[in-house]
């Protein structure tokens, strides 16, 4: 029986709404979008205004309370979060800010929701992130803290022992392959873990994550964006590879790194941009730089264009679109990645010392809280060339599938050199949660850190809201051929 008028409008009212809230953008969404109204006059020719840049990723409607990104209004989005404070590392011009998030992170301060950057990482638990340990470790290794000791935590320790050691049965299993990292689901996750790993000195517990990362690039020298091998070539993922092999000793891990670069360079659009999902993607461009300029003689013109473009693409406000041709609407991770990007310093070399630099003045909501067993003085130097510091013992459960074993590659661990950011860099000798993790991290971190991924994600919000419509008006068309009857019940 053709279900009565006030069924109809039950259903209708709840399919409108939530067309609405998927297609709408949040508050902070909408205050950081509103000033991008044209594209900036004072970018240079020769690239983008990377101050202009560093100051709009700061906004308050960008930076909450000054510790942390948002993807959903009252959720830290970590990995945005991470993605600003690289971008800030390397420009270098707003270190009180870039301290503030650092320590923010050290004492896990909260967001709205109570969420930590220990709740997304998973460091501890069972359901312990690979991609995203590795990725707080890096923060910590860059801006000289202790990545042994840092929000509560030994990152490496917990890294190390995320290490699998044979694949796991099932959909959004834990280990992908032996050498992948425990929940790792992207290149991204792959190289960032590999990172943290060689940058704390860790060359043996990283020899079966390089092996796998190197077992999934292609012939041609590109990488795919996900965890297993998705079959598809993708610049950002194959940049992030890049920088994290260049970190490895050897003829091998050099040959990879440059087939991948000349591979990245070979997808340079006439404009100067890289191919995203969605059109010429400004993530993209940013990465391929950082790429490129692991050998910088070679694809010195390559690079000169890429910046020319990202400059095009940078709008009033400072922030950049996150693809080329649309309307100019400023995106925070596509404005974090050029930014970084633009500096042309990798991920895996990257340095930037916060000593003595005092934190911003405090905000009224939700300060990071200090514990006070823990030191004042958290900096630690980098180890010593050649050295491999002991690894601690896990922080969290190590389950059988997980292992950090395998033979010390020949060659001593490299450690980070200190940069500037307007130096080039030397010619080499930088998102996810799984379906089973916790929940408050599908909300922490939506669209991952791969271009790929945000434009999949505006495709999913997109198709979403034109079937939440198509709903809507089956119902009514429902309602015309089939009135409702019995006196309106």
């Amino acid at each position: 029986m053709p279900p009565p008028a006030r069924r109809v409008r039950a259903c209708l009212v709840p399919a409108i709404a939530a067309a609405v809230l998927i297609a709408v953008p949040g508050p902070a969404a909408l205050l950081a979008a509103s000033p991008a109204t044209a594209s900036a006059a004072t970018a240079s020719a020769a690239g983008p205004d990377l101050a202009r840049g560093s100051v709009y990723l700061v906004q308050p409607a960008n930076l909450i309370d000054g510790h942390y990104a948002e993807s959903f209004p009252g959720y830290a989005d970590y990995g945005l979060t991470l993605d600003t404070a690289f971008a800030l590392a390397a420009t270098g011009d707003q270190d009180s800010t870039l301290e503030g998030i650092v320590t923010f992170l050290d004492h896990n301060g909260q967001d709205p929701s109570g969420s930590t950057v220990s709740d997304w990482t998973g460091v501890g638990t069972k359901f312990a992130s690979g991609g995203s340990i590795g990725k707080e470790a890096l923060l910590a290794e860059i801006v000289g803290d202790n990545p042994r000791d840092f929000s509560g935590h030994d990152l490496i320790a917990a890294l190390n022992a995320s290490v699998c050691a044979r694949p796991s049965a099932g959909s959004g299993a834990r280990c992908a392959a032996p050498g992948s990292y425990a929940y790792a689901s992207s290149v991204f996750d792959q190289a960032l873990g590999i990172m943290a790993q060689l940058r704390a000195g860790q060359a043996s517990q990283a020899v079966a994550p390089v092996a796998y990362l190197e077992s999934l690039q292609n012939s041609d020298g590109a990488f795919p964006s996900l965890i297993p091998s998705s079959g598809d070539q993708d610049v950002d993922s194959t940049a992030m590879a890049a920088m994290a092999l260049a970190r490895v000793p050897g003829a091998a891990a050099a040959a990879d790194v440059s087939s991948a670069v000349a591979w990245i360079a070979g997808r340079q659009e006439k404009a100067g941009g890289f191919p995203g999902v969605g059109g010429d993607s400004i993530n993209s461009a940013g990465l391929a730089i950082q790429a490129m300029s692991l050998q910088a003689a070679r694809y010195r013109a390559q690079i000169g264009a890429a910046e020319t473009f990202l400059a095009g693409e940078q709008n009033a406000d400072g922030g950049f679109n996150a693809d080329a041709g649309g309307r100019p609407d400023s995106d925070i991770r596509a404005t974090a990645q050029a930014v970084s990007g633009a500096v042309g310093i990798s991920f895996a070399e990257l340095h930037r010392n916060l000593s003595g630099t005092p934190p911003p003045a405090p905000h009224r909501t939700r300060p990071p809280h200090p514990d006070p067993k823990r030191s004042v003085n958290r900096r630690a130097p980098a180890p010593a060339a050649g050295t491999e510091p002991a690894a601690a013992a896990p922080s969290g459960p190590a389950p059988s599938d997980l292992a950090a074993s395998g033979p010390a590659p020949s060659g001593p661990a490299t450690t980070a050199p200190s940069h500037t950011p307007s130096a080039p860099p030397a010619t080499s000798p930088s998102p996810g949660s799984s379906p089973s993790a916790p929940m408050h991290r599908a909300f922490a971190d939506v669209s991952h850190d791969s271009s790929v991924a945000a434009d999949l994600w505006r495709a999913v919000i997109v198709v979403a809201g034109v079937a939440a419509v198509v709903i809507a008006l089956l119902l009514i068309r429902r309602r015309r051929l089939y009135p409702s009857s019995g006196g309106g019940r």
